[in-house]
């Protein structure tokens, strides 16, 4: 165990801190320590190279056991309070399935009565001389990605999203509902476009827009807050997308590629069938659209907004960041700001004073806030203001 992995199992309870002594004492390794799923920010994991041996897989002795079969980990240990976390490696996959087998599942099932009148019938080849076959089925998630709906044909009009093609343009439309106000929408985009929104009212109803580039293709973004209903809400994303001169050919490649895009975009929102009318504005809507428009009037300079991170810091918020040398968390600790590099390049260090861990999380998220920037340089104040936005 290093001395970096040392200080850090001292942040832990004693029966978790116990538990991973006894382990490493008899040959199992520490494979990693992190601090993101399943702990909160304020806590940590330990995730072991072998599977407990020292102690019951149950709940005893001040640890509460749960068994899991998560990609990343399979049992874990806690205690009643689950900030602090010592995880074992993940199951391994199950075996490939058969497919000679499942395809033979999938052949039609006729009867005999079906079958003694076409006796003299024999399979239909393709052209390469095999027989055809059925393809074998393709697993779904419970509601596709963004690009799997907008390639389905549906003859319902309550379609959730929707794709029209313009002259020169693709045009998509995202229609979904969440218990989030309109501000907490906006953010989440925000973070995960690296670009800001700007919020306005039109006939008393809330909207917001912007625009990114990625690919070359320009996409130009309005989200528009349709109506508060009592436990949600439902907002409608449409989204124009100008295509590439070298693409103005190709408008199948277009439309992969945009969906794609937006299929990462949209991750965090659910889809879902647009409202058969949208109601007048209520006192609820109004509410919330003021709410959202002045969630953020007090950030109006640069070091509001640097206050602000400082603040989420010291509650407990982090910046976590994974790249292809590890991964990078940024957090508060006691009396310091700490920077924790995990991976090919292993460091860590300390900050106390203010102005100089603000210097390097500038210079950190650099690469991350200006790769929607359009090759044009920033405002520092919405650089700070994206950097906040990573704040999680």
């Amino acid at each position: 165990m290093t001395l970096e992995q040392q200080e850090q199992l001292k942040q832990f309870p004693l029966p978790l801190r116990r538990l991973v002594e006894a382990e490493l004492a008899i040959g199992n390794l520490i494979l990693e320590i992190g601090h993101s799923h399943p702990a909160p920010p304020a806590g940590a994991f330990v995730k072991l190279a072998n599977k407990i041996s020292t102690h019951p897989r149950t709940s005893a002795n001040g640890l509460d056991f749960y068994e899991r079969n998560h990609s990343g980990y399979s049992g874990e240990f806690t205690n009643s309070q689950r900030f602090y976390f010592v995880l074992e490696p993940p199951n391994p996959p199950p075996e490939e399935p058969d497919m000679d087998t499942l395809r033979k599942a999938l052949e039609p099932k006729t009867s005999l009565s079906e079958n003694s009148g076409n006796a003299a019938e024999v399979p239909e080849k393709r052209s390469g001389g095999s027989l055809s076959t059925s393809s074998s089925p393709r697993r779904a998630s419970r509601h596709g990605t963004f690009s799997d709906l907008v390639s389905k044909k549906s003859s319902t009009r309550a379609t959730p999203l929707s794709l029209a093609e313009e002259p020169g343009k693709l045009v998509y439309h995202l229609h979904f509902r969440d218990p989030r106000p309109p501000h907490e929408i906006q953010h989440a985009l925000e973070r995960s476009l690296m670009t800001l929104f700007s919020g306005s009212l039109e006939n008393h109803r809330l909207f917001y827009c912007a625009d990114a580039k990625a690919d070359g293709c320009h996409y130009l973004f309005k989200l528009d807050f349709l109506a508060a209903l009592p436990k949600e809400n439902c907002y409608l994303l449409r989204t124009e997308v100008s295509r590439k001169v070298e693409m103005a050919t190709d408008p199948e490649s277009m439309k992969r590629q945009s969906a794609s895009w937006l299929d990462v975009w949209t991750r965090e929102l659910t889809p879902a069938a647009p409202p058969k009318r949208i109601p007048e504005p209520t006192e609820h809507y109004q509410a919330l659209c003021q709410s959202a428009l002045t969630a953020e009037a007090h950030l109006t300079s640069v070091p509001a907004i640097q206050g602000a991170i400082i603040e989420g810091l010291r509650r407990g918020g982090r910046f976590t960041t994974s790249h292809k040398e590890g991964t990078t968390n940024i957090y508060w600790r006691i009396d310091r700001y700490i920077r924790c590099d995990e991976g090919d390049y292993s460091d860590i260090h300390a900050y106390t004073d203010e102005s100089e861990f603000l210097t390097m999380l500038r210079r950190f998220t650099d690469f991350q806030v200006t790769r929607r920037s359009q090759g044009l340089e920033r405002p520092e104040f919405d650089t700070w203001k994206l950097i906040l936005r990573l704040l999680r």
